[in-house]
């Protein structure tokens, strides 16, 4: 048995629905599952509905039903389906006309749940007409998660049993699902969504708790490259790489795969795969506990743009506890830290975003002196035990030294996977290519 999770650039068109139909039916012998994502801007069009006046909005639930229409018609030969399907989106944009339209966060995931739902009957009905028996399933029915809308948790043991109940039956008589990515429920029956690269999570959640074979992701690129494809133009897809690569990968950077998705397939060691509905002859990038440990640098991850946060106290001096209050004041303002760098007497720490960070520093000044700087950026060195190899470390520095870019802050993951350095933002882009082209392009480790 399978997962595979189809992106909003694969149910955009008529002719990525053609890809997935073939592909379906190249795997059907696996009992494949699908989760698929709201077509393509979807997700950004509903987002924006709470905020605008009447007239515009009117305009946009118009927009929004011609995006899935026009799609319909492409993709529909039979009248009679076409028709149907037509009366199904407005039907659904019927409903969303109806909506308590704010920006409250409960309501939100409510008006987001819709991009899904209409994307998923497009799709379930583009493989009926191709002779695939299928049933759409809407994933409020599946995932149960906590209040944490916007963003939530699924439970396990009841989303484990709802997934069991409702999808095995279907599997055994032959029927491919097609799930809703993205949302779920509540215990209360209160929608919610599961956040950035939630059909990502989706899909992940599903294999879990059905201990599925592989769970595949299709996307627009060939897999996970050994650096953007779109700063370094000979970049490289990976053919294998470990689960804590792919996620040191996904959390300083890549945006590939959501870190949080590939959680449940670590636990339960399923190998998740990378494809292309666009080039599906591809293999793609395996991510799987089944490697080779080369202690080389295999990828290139980066962020253009952090926030780098500095204290500094002669109070931490063989005091205990300091480093206690820095933390306990980032998580009371629920600021995530990326990086730490420590000293006697300094801590240095990097940052997503300035969401609260005011309030933060305030508190944080009572007993330290705190800087913030901005016009910064990361760039990250992934690869299993790369951090063991001294001449990985000292060719790093040479390359920098050679352009003139001056590290402002370094760290050596604890993973020892990850080997991370900020520098000035508007050195981002030239830090990446010149180390790609001395570390990585002339070497074999894509195929490693």
């Amino acid at each position: 048995m399978i997962v595979a999770k189809f992106g909003g650039t694969s149910v955009s068109s008529k002719k990525r629905i053609l890809t997935i139909c073939q592909i379906v039916k190249d795997q059907k012998e696996k009992d494949p599952i699908l989760v698929v994502s709201a077509l393509s801007g979807v997700t950004d069009l509903l987002l924006s509905l709470p905020s605008l006046s009447k007239s515009k909005l009117v305009a946009e639930l118009k927009r929004l039903r011609e995006i899935h229409k026009n799609l319909i018609k492409r993709v529909f030969k039979d009248k009679n389906r076409q028709k149907t399907m037509e009366e199904f989106i407005d039907e659904k944009i019927a409903e969303i006309s109806k909506l308590d339209l704010t920006e409250d966060k409960k309501k939100l995931d409510k008006l987001l749940s819709f991009g899904e739902i209409m994307s998923s009957a497009i799709l379930a009905n583009a493989l009926e007409s191709h002779g695939i028996n299928v049933s759409q399933v809407i994933a409020t029915d599946l995932i149960v998660t906590n209040d944490n809308f916007g963003s939530a948790e699924f439970i396990l043991e009841p989303t484990r049993k709802k997934i069991k109940k409702i999808l095995m039956p279907l599997v055994k008589k032959g029927i491919v699902p097609v799930v809703t990515g993205f949302i779920g429920t509540t215990k209360k029956g209160q929608v919610t969504t599961l956040g950035r690269g939630g059909s990502d999570y989706s899909a992940a959640i599903i294999g879990f708790c059905l201990a599925v074979d592989e769970i595949q992701i299709w996307t627009d690129v060939d897999g996970i490259f050994t650096v953007d494809p779109r700063i370094v133009k000979n970049a490289r897809p990976l053919q294998v790489v470990s689960f804590k690569e792919a996620a040191e990968l996904a959390a300083f950077g890549a945006k590939i795969l959501h870190p949080r998705c590939i959680a449940p397939a670590i636990k339960a060691a399923i190998p998740v795969r990378i494809l292309n509905t666009f080039n599906p002859n591809r293999s793609g990038t395996l991510i799987t506990t089944n490697h080779k440990i080369s202690r080389q640098i295999k990828a290139i991850s980066f962020k253009k743009k952090i926030t780098l946060v500095n204290i500094y106290s002669t109070e931490m001096l063989l005091q205990k506890g300091f480093l206690a209050r820095i933390f306990q004041t980032f998580s009371k303002y629920n600021i995530s830290v990326d990086l730490v760098s420590v000293s006697e007497v300094s801590v240095s720490v990097t940052l997503d975003n300035r969401n609260n960070l005011e309030k933060a520093v305030q508190q944080l000044s009572e007993f330290a002196n705190v800087s913030v700087g901005e016009n910064f950026g990361m760039v990250s060195l992934i690869g299993e035990e790369i951090t063991d190899s001294s001449g990985n470390i000292k060719n790093i520095f040479d390359i920098l030294a050679s352009r003139r870019i001056v590290p402002k802050m370094v760290s050596l993951g604890a993973t020892n996977i990850n080997i991370s350095i900020v520098i000035k933002s508007d050195q981002v882009k030239k830090a990446v290519k010149y180390l790609h082209q001395n570390l990585l392009q002339s070497g074999t480790i894509a195929s490693k």
